[in-house]
């Protein structure tokens, strides 16, 4: 009997701890989501690439093209930082663990900012990132942004 007791328990404290195992990738996918945030608000074009893995892509809000690699990626956030173009990741992301080492993260983020001619503006867009554990360090390996449609009249 004691034996038993003591494997069931064993098998419950396996149990109980596999949610939080489960839940670290996404959790760290989420940190880097919020890094990125903080590093694009600040202007922080360096650190904000920092977070993209080699070989990186993104298909920015307001790029025609796929963009990919490092000097690629500086040049299209060097513009946001120079129009200190500000981003607002509205709620909290939906996280689908593809593995333990790859997190995927949708959801919805407001732009905003100045125009040339003066008028602020606020553009809500819809993201995608996939952020993957890089030689033990998180870091996106793919972007996509699109602005969010506006719901039929």
């Amino acid at each position: 009997m004691r034996k038993s007791l003591l494997k069931f328990f064993l098998c419950l404290s396996v149990f109980l701890s596999a949610p939080a195992a489960m839940a670290a990738p996404a959790d760290d996918a989420a940190a880097v989501l919020t890094k990125w945030e903080k590093n694009f608000n600040s202007g922080d074009v360096d650190a904000t690439v920092g977070l993209y893995a080699p070989g990186a892509t993104v298909f920015g809000t307001l790029s025609p093209a796929l963009t990919s690699g490092t000097e690629g990626l500086k040049s299209y956030f060097a513009a946001g930082a120079k129009n200190k173009t500000q981003v607002k990741v509205v709620g909290s992301p939906t996280a689908t663990k593809v593995s333990d080492s790859v997190v995927v993260l949708s959801g919805i983020y407001e732009f905003s900012g100045t125009r040339a001619d003066g008028q602020s503006f606020t553009a809500p867009a819809r993201y995608t990132f996939v952020i993957a554990n890089v030689d033990g360090q998180w870091r996106i390996m793919h972007q996509h942004s699109s602005p969010q449609p506006r719901p039929p009249q």
